[in-house]
């Protein structure tokens, strides 16, 4: 398990590879920088791939991972994480 987020990735198809098969958190960014989306999964590789597949969060180009022990442990995160970056497209935690 990591203690911070992993150095910045572009989202694309070829960088799938390098993302571990584990639960975590990740950060999606626009071109800026800024971030655009935080969220969970309990394998991270798969939920990037879907990113980059479906395209569904519009302006992001780069992310950041986070693996932790559990998917439960990345849950706790995520709040955190929401509070510390304020993504665009997270509404609900943001509080």
């Amino acid at each position: 398990m990591s203690k911070r987020l992993g150095g910045r990735q572009k989202l694309n198809q070829s960088n799938l590879n390098t993302v571990p098969d584990k639960p975590g958190i990740y950060l999606l960014r626009n071109k800026k920088g800024d971030a655009q989306y935080v969220g969970i999964s309990r394998t991270l590789r798969s939920r990037i791939g879907h990113h980059v597949s479906q395209r569904d969060i519009p302006g992001a180009k780069s992310f950041q991972t986070r693996t932790t022990r559990s998917a439960s442990q990345a849950e706790k995160l995520e709040g955190n994480y929401i509070k510390r970056y304020r993504p665009t497209h997270n509404v609900q935690k943001k509080k």
